[in-house]
């Protein structure tokens, strides 16, 4: 089988940018947070910090405990997606860029002579120079190369950091015995568990398991049936997808912790989701919210000392601001009481703008006008500049977060 695809994988990408850009910060342990708080989780480590059994949802508190004297930065997301831009730049400077996977991770189909394991392993190391001289000397990556994504993300695991590995036909299967179950992307917990049921425990048991019993662990004749060809390096292409949900949440800074201050952050959440509802062309018909309270009484043994509530409704599918806050006020209403830590919200039942029907009522035309006049001014003059009264004073509250698996582009109407 030929090698096919190149995998390439940032390391410890956050914190390795905050390195590149402040050289203080080189060779030391640092982790990066969300924001300025010590009950808050770690959202990236360095290799540094790493080293001391930091790791990404360490509290802050324990980092410290575990590595005294690592520096904790704030997270500054548009110099991140900055950097993802410019490795990307690199990357397709040497290869054209087939998919990008997330923030920190990219893959490329190899064609022709480029399939040669050898070839490969040159490619890979030209792109690791190419970022290193587009995007700075800390950014490091790994690069796997193998006959389907799958192998070759898992070839690029297997070396950090600054790791270049290429499963070629001689490799396979032996090369990949010695990984753990959950070091193959889409095992997780709960999925080794059922592994663990049908009595697999090795890597070695997984990748002979015939696929009668890959399509009982996976409950499904279809996944099951992918993971038996991927397994033995058959190239498979991505299933559509369809998206299910326009959500954010935000980890409340110490100041708004509290029931006004809760309330106006999950209404800009709001603001933001309905913006990109409009942007991305969806009307929702459900809304959800939930809240993480900080328990003030005694914890039980092994539990965070935190609790969640959430709750759900339906509503007429629409994608106007107005609506949509109503919505979650009517939801907000109904809350427990207690000391609000993050909250969040979902617009799920999505439909593409082009299958829905616009409302008949006139008040509801007048929203729907109201909101996409609202994305035309602050896509003109700034994010936020125009508002519902209920947001007033939280307008720079939950900035626009990085999701490993979601590149912003801080679109003025949405950010």
């Amino acid at each position: 089988m030929p090698v096919r695809h190149l995998f390439v994988d940032m390391n410890a990408f956050f914190a390795s940018v905050e390195q590149q850009d402040n050289p203080h910060l080189r060779g030391r342990p640092v982790a990066v947070i969300p924001t300025d708080a010590e009950t808050t989780s770690c959202i990236a480590a360095s290799y540094e910090a790493k080293a001391f059994g930091v790791r990404t949802g360490t509290p802050v508190w324990e980092a410290r405990r575990l590595c005294p004297g690592i520096a904790c930065v704030v997270a500054d997301h548009r110099r991140y997606v900055v950097m993802h831009h410019r490795v990307l730049d690199a990357v397709g400077s040497v290869l054209p860029v087939d998919q990008v996977r997330s923030i920190d991770e990219v893959s490329c189909r190899l064609a022709g002579a480029d399939r040669d394991p050898a070839r490969a392993a040159d490619l890979g190391r030209a792109v690791k120079a190419a970022i290193l001289a587009r995007a700075g000397d800390r950014m490091r990556c790994s690069v796997g190369a193998g006959p389907n994504v799958l192998l070759a993300k898992v070839a690029a695991d297997m070396k950090k950091p600054d790791g270049l590995t290429v499963l070629a036909d001689e490799d396979l299967p032996g090369a990949l015995y010695g990984l753990r179950l959950q070091d193959f992307p889409g095992v997780g917990p709960r999925m080794e568990r059922r592994l663990n049921l049908h009595g697999v425990f090795a890597a070695r048991q997984l990748c002979e398991l015939p696929l009668a019993t890959l399509c009982a662990v996976w409950g499904s004749r279809v996944l099951g049936g992918r993971w038996h060809r991927l397994l033995r390096g058959g190239d498979e292409a991505d299933p559509p997808t369809r998206r299910q949900s326009v959500s954010h949440s935000h980890v409340l800074p110490p100041e708004l912790r509290t029931d006004a201050g809760a309330c106006g952050v999950l209404v800009r959440l709001t603001h933001k989701a309905a913006a990109r509802l409009r942007r991305i062309g969806y009307w929702a018909g459900a809304v959800s919210v939930g809240v993480s309270f900080r328990d003030d009484g005694p914890p039980e043994a092994g539990a965070r000392g935190y609790r969640g509530w959430d709750a759900g409704c339906r509503v007429p599918h629409c994608q106007d601001t107005p609506a949509l806050v109503r919505a979650v006020a009517r939801l907000w209403a109904g809350r427990p009481a207690g000391v609000p830590k993050k909250v969040g919200m979902v617009l799920s039942d999505l439909k593409p703008a082009r299958c829905a029907t616009p409302s008949l009522f006139p008040d509801d035309r007048r929203a729907a006008e109201l909101s996409r006049a609202m994305d035309q001014v602050n896509a003109e003059f700034g994010a936020s500049v125009v508002h519902l009264g209920s947001m007033h004073g939280y307008e720079s509250s939950a900035p626009t977060r990085v999701a490993f698996t979601r590149i912003p582009d801080f679109d003025r109407r949405v950010s």
